[in-house]
């Protein structure tokens, strides 16, 4: 590696690192605050009640997930890597959002490294620089590459399983396939989707070796070692049936696949508005037509191919859930880093060569601004007085109470509450307290139904924006 071009990765470096801080100190009632509440339960849970990867909690008892009670409060969604991860840190720092989000921080800044490489033995320095730029500021990754989510994480797994998987193409020399192995199983794990970006692999196989890349035994030993803890796991989860989230719906509820609506969400409110924005999605087009320089360039390609393959199948989950995008942006990186290459290199012979550059510089500052006027209200704390309401609960009520603290399903309120309860009114409220659950935390205090709770129960603390109550049988029957 060049000493420019160290300089300038770690300039990409520092300016990522300082793009993530802003705002890093939010809690966790931000955009999809709901997804960040479940993930970080799990690793708070690990903290407060002992080290359980395989029968990962949360503090959601309610029918919600998939219309079982979860009394047990489980949670058997990925392997909970990501959040064993956050639970290391917490041991030494005390639970403390701040910190979870550095962690995912520093996990882009690993993916930021691995990227360049990658790209660089496919496409050399510069490619390998302008993709890492734009992985490093596009906003929409900038958000969330600070959140409490595992998206990153799987990221990190699946750009490093490529750069693995790449060398030991080339030297055939078993660590490289041993690493290869163990970043497979750790983005798969960490986000079954992963599986979906598996494709590439197959290219770079069947490139090297043709055919007889099936007649290999080392390939052969690579994806059971790959696929193996993954279908363990899956085996494991069918034992605890409450805690599985229906995940049906992602696929094509509503029989979106395809439909206008599935390709306006996708192409146009995703990729052209909140991603990429229009000027963005202009480059990356360019990046798109542009051909491969090289044969082994269209592995860019088999890695798009990945992408649109995951999106399709999970039509719905795209169209409903923009996190899932997330294992989208190195792609469309690389591309983008293409076509703004494209436009530094018009041929004389067709093109004014001197506009090419300005529409370059142009599009990408116009990419910046559009994007952060999209991604800014992600930011925001819309309903500060969840946090406050939350910390009140936590002040005020036994350790070991379980509470009901409804906030649209959300279980960011019950997370700040710092308990086990329902994020959710699924019953009637006698029978909740016939289970033992009697405190109920609202900060809707003006609702009738509230306002009559309020005044037939004990009331442990009422303020303008919440209120704490105990519930009993007898309140509830008046």
């Amino acid at each position: 590696m060049k000493k420019l071009e160290f300089i300038l990765l770690s300039f990409i470096l520092v300016l990522a690192l300082g793009l993530r801080l802003y705002k890093i100190n939010r809690p966790i009632a931000d955009w999809h605050s709901w997804r960040q509440a479940d993930t970080a339960a799990v690793a708070r849970n690990f903290i407060k009640e002992g080290f359980s990867p395989f029968i990962p909690k949360f503090e959601d008892m309610s029918t919600q997930a998939n219309g079982l009670d979860n009394p047990n409060r489980y949670r058997f969604v990925e392997f909970p890597i990501y959040n064993t991860a956050i639970a290391a840190v917490w041991t030494r720092t005390g639970v403390n959002t701040l910190y979870a989000r550095l962690m995912t921080v520093f996990i882009t800044l690993g993916s930021t490294i691995v990227l360049y490489f990658l790209v660089r033995t496919f496409s050399g320095p510069k490619i390998a620089a302008l993709s890492t730029f734009f992985f490093a500021t596009i906003p929409y990754n900038v958000f969330y590459s600070s959140t409490i989510l595992p998206g990153p994480l799987m990221v990190f797994g699946i750009l490093a399983l490529y750069f693995s998987f790449a060398n030991w193409l080339k030297s055939e020399k078993w660590p490289w396939l041993i690493s290869s192995a163990f970043f497979a199983n750790l983005a798969i794990l960490t986000w079954p989707i992963a599986l979906f970006f598996l494709l590439p692999l197959a290219y770079l196989a069947i490139n090297k070796f043709g055919l007889k890349a099936f007649r290999r035994l080392d390939l052969w030993f690579f994806s059971v070692l790959s696929f193996l803890p993954f279908a363990l796991w899956r085996i494991w989860m069918m034992r605890f049936p409450e805690g599985i989230p229906n995940y049906l719906f992602l696929l094509n509820e509503g029989n979106i696949r395809f439909k206008g609506a599935f390709f306006r969400w996708i192409i146009a409110e995703r990729l052209g508005k909140l991603i990429l924005t229009v000027t963005g999605f202009f480059i990356f087009a360019l990046g798109l037509i542009k051909k491969p320089e090289k044969a082994e360039n269209w592995f860019y390609y088999s890695w798009l191919a990945s992408c649109i393959f995951y999106v399709v199948v999970f039509a719905s989950g795209n169209v409903r859930h923009d996190y899932y995008q997330v294992p989208l942006i190195p792609t469309l990186c690389v591309f983008m880093a293409i076509g703004v290459n494209f436009l530094f290199n018009l041929p004389n012979q067709i093109f004014n060569k001197a506009i090419g550059p300005a529409i370059a510089i142009t599009s990408i500052i116009l990419m910046f601004a559009f994007g952060y006027y999209e991604v800014r209200g992600y930011y925001w704390i819309n309903k500060p007085k969840i946090i406050e309401a939350g910390q009140a609960a936590d002040r005020l009520l036994p350790k070991d109470a379980t509470v009901i603290a409804p906030y649209n399903g959300d279980a960011a309120f019950l997370y700040a509450t710092n308990r086990n309860g329902y994020p959710i009114v699924d019953r009637p409220l006698t029978k909740f307290v016939e289970n033992g659950t009697k405190y109920f935390v609202s900060v809707d205090p003006n609702d009738q139904g509230i306002q009559n709770l309020t005044k037939n129960c004990k009331v442990i603390k009422k303020t303008a924006d919440y209120v704490i109550l105990e519930l009993s049988t007898q309140c509830l029957t008046k």
